[in-house]
């Protein structure tokens, strides 16, 4: 049996919690056509990847994924990472990634896409095993 109950605009709003409230996630892709000058980005490539890892490990972003088919102005690889920042609102997201070597060195820039809520884990992280 199918049950349906349903409830009115007005008594949903009193229950859901506020947006600001949840943790949002942003997109954050890298510009490798912005690269201006390639001898600072390969002098700050490590202290970036640094910066990444640091943020990671504190639970600011997550997912880090690269593409490495991605070139520069110049025609040279420098692969395209892209990951999801934990923010509250664009402005949270902007001043976390305003630490990083690149942004503060103005070798790259990024786009930022807000992608919404969190809604739905890893099965891993639901106890859900492959074989269930």
């Amino acid at each position: 049996m199918l049950f349906v109950q349903t409830s009115h605009a007005e008594d949903l709003s009193e229950k859901t919690p506020k947006a600001a409230s949840f943790n949002n996630f942003y997109l954050v892709t890298w510009d490798t056509k912005s690269i201006t000058n390639r001898k600072k980005f390969d002098k700050l490539l490590s202290e970036q990847a640094g910066s990444l890892l640091k943020l990671w490990k504190a639970g600011k972003i997550e997912n880090v994924y690269i593409d490495p088919k991605p070139t520069d102005q110049e025609g040279q690889r420098v692969g395209t990472v892209a990951f999801f920042v934990r923010a509250t609102s664009p402005e949270a997201a902007k001043a976390i990634l305003a630490d990083m070597p690149f942004v503060k060195n103005k070798v790259a820039s990024y786009q930022l896409k807000e992608v919404g809520a969190f809604w739905l884990g890893r099965p891993e992280d639901l106890g859900i095993g492959a074989t269930d």
